[in-house]
């Protein structure tokens, strides 16, 4: 059966619907740019960070990481595309360690760069 939608229509619901699995997936996600300014937040980011989403897009990488030294290099490493996965301890915002695995994507949007960074907690064995 052909869709009833316009290719334009067509992309908008997919735009709409994959925006929305993302809000409610299980997995920490952050678009940010290659300065590391957070530009938005999923559900499960709050979650892991101890964050409302406007306390997290206020902060940054810095405010997570373990040694906040090594966060221009590694900002460097991602806006290359040098920095595509790894695994680390992040600090929530009460201060308390998790251990996270992640990945970082690059992408663009109106001719401009931007990531997006999934995360989530690695299991506690």
């Amino acid at each position: 059966m052909p869709s009833i939608l316009t290719p334009t229509e067509a992309d908008a619901v997919q735009e709409t619907l994959l925006g929305e699995a993302l809000e409610h997936a299980p997995i920490g996600a952050i678009v940010l740019d290659e300065t590391g300014h957070y530009l938005a937040a999923n559900r499960a980011a709050c979650r892991l960070t101890g964050c409302t989403r406007e306390e997290l897009l206020e902060l940054g990488p810095s405010d997570f990481a373990t040694d906040p030294e090594k966060v221009p290099a590694k900002l460097e490493e991602m806006a290359s595309g040098r920095l595509m996965h790894g695994s680390t301890q992040m600090r929530r915002r009460d201060g308390s360690l998790i251990p996270v695995e992640y990945r970082v994507g690059a992408t663009r949007s109106g001719g401009l760069p931007y990531f997006v960074l999934v995360f989530w907690e690695l299991d506690k064995e």
